[in-house]
């Protein structure tokens, strides 16, 4: 993801306490590892148990709403590019779930009566229609997924919020979300505050500018990597015989992880970064970023620069050398990593480091793999 756009994307999430984005293949083994991503973010106790069997419900409910219309995507070039999306954020003490999806133009005016008529309903007046039409034929799963529906609007206490984008003339971007509140709060309050729907339209508008196929923002530590690591190899494997670079991406995502894991600030108990994957024709676009100690910029940007100057045959005797002095360098043991993934890019990785505030400074890495 280019610098610019990188930069748009995270000042849209900085205030995030969870970001993740996904586009692409919503098989049932995704849906669990997005969820079980997610679910590692809850602490414990009562209330949090609470709210994320709620959230891990919805997210599972929002999956299978796309996966509903997605046997409807047509083969054209055109729309290969408007794969299913979802997204979850927690902002603010709520949460925040999101999907999208293509669905055939004459079908928008269905949805759109019926989400209003959910949206009119009372809880228990949704209730009552849930358990009529579970034992009837009025809604069917391809005419709209009406149970998904009113069963999102029970779980989340709110209104749905819906927004179409026209894509083609038969063809249109379904977008929904919903909003959980963390906290016991009445529902008039509830319904007061929020981002609304537009603001995921626009996260993944950018996502999909940069074909982006997933995004990750929160604490990366070991409970919360080992989720993404699963994640990605699974959606990746699907795509390796149609990718070569596949065979070293890995290794790459895996440098680039814990690289953040390992040297990235500790803010509280977080070690705060920001991390995309995208595709570029035949390529790869690992993307990184995380904050760093003003008193550790000088070295870093040293030891890159260094790094970035040598040749291949360079950087395999700067590795010999290292393991063989044991050498930890500035980083505290990051040179290893840096050759490895110097070595393994397409191309020279590049790196944005700038000021954040008088304590911390952003480290962007982008990688062509």
């Amino acid at each position: 993801m280019e610098w610019t756009d990188f930069h748009e994307f995270f000042r849209l999430i900085e205030d995030d306490t969870l970001s993740l984005f996904y586009r692409g293949d919503f098989a049932d083994d995704i849906t669990i590892r997005l969820i079980d991503l997610s679910e590692s973010h809850f602490k414990e106790g009562k209330e949090q148990m609470s709210i994320k069997k709620k959230v891990s419900f919805l997210m599972a409910e929002c999956f299978q709403n796309v996966i509903r219309y997605g046997e409807e995507l047509t083969s054209d070039d055109f729309l290969q590019d408007e794969s299913g999306y979802f997204m979850t954020r927690n902002y603010n003490n709520k949460f925040y779930i999101s999907s999208g999806n293509l669905v055939e133009q004459n079908k928008t005016l269905l949805l759109k009566e019926k989400i209003e008529n959910i949206n009119k309903l009372s809880r228990e007046e949704l209730k009552q229609l849930y358990m009529r039409v579970l034992g009837t034929d009025e809604f069917t799963a391809k005419g709209g997924a009406g149970l998904g529906l009113i069963e999102m609007a029970r779980k989340s206490g709110r209104k749905l919020e819906a927004e179409f984008e026209m894509i083609s003339d038969q063809m249109a971007y379904f977008y929904l979300q919903m909003i959980i509140d963390s906290d016991d709060k009445d529902e008039a309050e509830a319904q007061k505050k929020g981002l609304h729907i537009d603001h995921s339209i626009l996260l993944n508008q950018l996502l999909r500018k940069n074909r982006i196929i997933m995004a990750y923002q929160g604490d990366f530590r070991q409970h919360t990597i080992l989720p993404l690591l699963n994640m990605i190899e699974k959606n990746l494997m699907v795509k390796r015989t149609k990718y070569a670079a596949y065979k070293t991406l890995f290794h790459v995502l895996v440098e680039m992880l814990q690289n953040v894991m390992h040297h990235g600030l500790t803010i509280g108990e977080k070690r705060e970064g920001l991390f995309t994957i995208g595709i570029d024709h035949q390529h790869f676009i690992v993307t990184a970023a995380n904050y760093v100690a003003i008193d550790k910029v000088t070295e870093m940007k040293e030891l890159l620069d260094h790094f970035l100057s040598l040749g291949d045959d360079e950087l395999k005797e700067s590795s010999k050398n290292i393991l063989r002095e044991r050498d930890d360098g500035p980083f505290g043991g990051a040179g290893l990593g840096v050759i490895d993934i110097i070595r393994a890019s397409s191309s020279k990785p590049t790196y944005v480091i700038v000021p954040v505030d008088d304590e911390k400074f952003m480290f962007y890495l982008n990688v062509k793999v």
